[in-house]
């Protein structure tokens, strides 16, 4: 467990509430700590908002206004169209139908706030030296169809002419209103100065085929960043891959994503919403920094997965995440209803500072430092593998947003109970709990595998538990009560700090402490009086200590334990939670330090 210095969260749950351009964001509590969940945008069933503007790919090449910018000539109509050396402003509301090349020159939009201006794009290719291809000085709302079959290109220069104390433009299509795209053909930006695409109001993806490398952030949108479908290339040196960051209106500031397919390399987070992310339906590959073995990403910065500052949310789809700081981390609430998410991660697999739910889908954390961590941890449903170099599932919570310490390896904190600090004492937080209801959890971790400040409650789902093999840590470590009233379970690790649970109703459960220690594959099988399999485990790293419990352990009833075919001992349960030596004598749980915290990490 991490000992956290806290500091104010970015946005309240209660101004996240407010977010009704994302739908009506409904709090919820689990305990005591409160959540925002996010809802259904539309009655589509889709996150994010698509006008029928954003998404209209129509045009006429025999009507509507065509400029070729290679020979500087408009046809049908010259109407809202200047031209100006290398500089073409579109001043009035219409579809534009554009092809050609400017080699250093920019397509400018210049119009009144109240038209809507339709860009076409066959073939183009724009490099500006000096500031942005595309800038939308002024309009409505633009869209951009990419046409079937064609590849658009737009580079800027590595240094922009701006006025003195002017940080905007910032991005090769750059635009001060509402920015959408859609249709078939391929974009490919070059952004070599600051930002790839970026909008100060919101800005959409409807389709489309997108390449973008860029300095700082790939796709910007102030307002939102809302996706319907797509493929998505996005390679960042120093920024974002997406990222909303509007942080004056809680209602805004939101990533929405429906659909499509994102191959991202981040400098930075590779997905990163000041208030609220949700996504369904679609297959994401995210690296962040050089992923999980990165040693030298814990500074000022941010590396992280997916980030969050209002609830995060994934519903479906398919993720591979590699990274160097927590793989999906809010600082209100993560929901997982669906989807298969594979994480690698040097710091947490998942991080909420308020409530983490799982209720659906199939999630391997194959590397992280604490693997699931909040305030409130509930497991509903699903299939969940956690390995960790410290916690396994810890209910410790609070702030993950911190202060930094430079130049270590997860690997040396908590792990092997390595500059651990002191415990976390007696005193039970319950506004810290794990409960478990459903699902299947299975833990390998290297310093606590469940471990909460203050109560486990399970009451369905099956746990398995590889707990540590160095005394300073345990199986089951929690400071309040661990009440089980139904599910299964099975813990082993060491001895030292090993822990019980508290309470039992409906079944029984079985505590040994072994004589000696169990290696690697070891194979143990319960059996009760009619030689009847009530409880097994095969160990994934040695241990000294086992706990059973589940609905086939009776109270007053005698159960044998063996390890393989070789009898180590027989248990009269005489009570619904026992503890036992290995000889059937009665034991004394001797942990030490409940609830042990450790100085984990000092982030961001």
């Amino acid at each position: 467990m991490k000992t956290k210095l806290i500091i104010p969260l970015l946005l309240t749950s209660v101004a996240l509430t407010a977010c009704s351009s994302q739908g009506a964001a409904s709090q919820s509590t689990a305990t005591t700590a409160s959540s925002t969940s996010i809802t259904n945008l539309s009655n589509s069933g889709l996150y994010g908002d698509y006008s029928n503007f954003d998404q209209d790919t129509s045009y006429n090449s025999q009507s509507d206004t065509t400029i070729d910018l290679s020979s500087k000539l408009v046809t049908n109509s010259n109407e809202g169209v200047t031209i100006d050396g290398e500089t073409v402003t579109i001043t009035k509301g219409g579809t534009y139908i554009v092809k050609g090349s400017l080699t250093n020159g920019q397509l400018k939009v210049a119009a009144s706030n109240q038209d809507k201006v339709h860009l076409v794009f066959e073939n183009v290719t724009i490099t500006n030296e000096s500031g942005p291809a595309i800038n939308v000085e002024q309009a409505d709302k633009v869209a951009i169809t990419l046409a079937d079959n064609t590849t658009n290109t737009f580079t800027d220069g590595s240094s922009y002419n701006l006025a003195n104390g002017e940080t905007e433009p910032d991005g090769t299509i750059y635009s001060k209103d509402d920015l959408s795209f859609n249709g078939n053909g391929t974009l490919k930006v070059n952004a070599n100065y600051q930002n790839g695409i970026r909008s100060k109001d919101d800005l959409t993806f409807v389709s489309g085929n997108y390449q973008i490398n860029a300095v700082n952030n790939a796709l910007k949108g102030k307002d939102s960043v809302a996706i319907k479908d797509g493929t998505y290339q996005l390679s960042t040196n120093e920024g974002d891959a997406i990222q909303a960051n509007n942080t004056e209106d809680t209602t805004k500031g939101y990533i929405a994503i429906n659909g499509g397919q994102f191959t991202i390399d981040s400098g930075r987070d590779g997905l990163q919403a000041e208030t609220n992310l949700s996504i369904q339906n679609a297959d994401l590959s995210i690296k962040t920094a050089s992923g999980y073995q990165t040693t030298s990403a814990y500074s000022s910065e941010s590396y992280k997965g997916l980030k969050a500052g209002g609830a995060l949310l994934i519903s479906s789809g398919n993720f591979t995440i590699d990274s160097a700081d927590d793989a999906l981390h809010s600082n209100d609430s993560v929901t997982i209803t669906g989807g298969n998410l594979q994480i690698k991660t040097g710091d947490d697999g998942m991080h909420a500072d308020n409530t983490l739910t799982i209720s659906g889908g199939q999630t391997t954390i194959s590397n992280s430092y604490e693997g699931l961590e909040a305030s409130v941890i509930n497991i509903k449903d699903g299939t969940t593998s956690v390995t960790s170099t410290d916690d396994g599932v810890n209910a410790g919570g609070g702030s993950d947003t911190e202060t930094q310490t430079t130049g270590f390896s997860p690997d040396q904190f908590g792990a092997q109970g390595q500059a651990k600090g002191p415990g976390g004492g007696d005193t039970a937080d319950s506004s810290k709990e794990i409960n478990i209801t459903g699902g299947t959890l299975t833990v390998n971790a290297q310093g606590d595998g469940l471990d909460s400040n203050g109560n486990i409650k399970m009451s369905g789902g099956t746990v398995t538990v590889h707990g540590p093999n160095n005394g300073g840590n345990g199986a089951l470590d929690y400071n309040g009560n661990f009440t089980q009233t139904g599910g299964t379970l099975v813990a082993a690790g060491a001895s030292g700090m090993a822990q019980n649970i508290s309470s039992a109703e409906n079944q029984a459960a079985l505590a040994i402490y072994l004589s000696n220690t169990l290696q690697t594959n070891t194979q143990l099988t319960l059996k009760d009086e009619s030689d009847q399999t009530v409880g097994s485990y095969t160990s994934e790293k040695s241990f000294q200590h086992i706990v059973f419990s589940n609905t086939n352990l009776t109270q007053g009833k005698t159960y044998k334990l063996y390890n393989g075919s070789t009898l180590l001992g027989s248990y009269q349960l005489t009570s619904a939670v026992n503890n036992f030596n290995q000889d059937g004598s009665t034991a004394t749980q001797t942990s030490g330090m409940p609830g042990g915290g450790g100085m984990g990490m000092m982030k961001r």
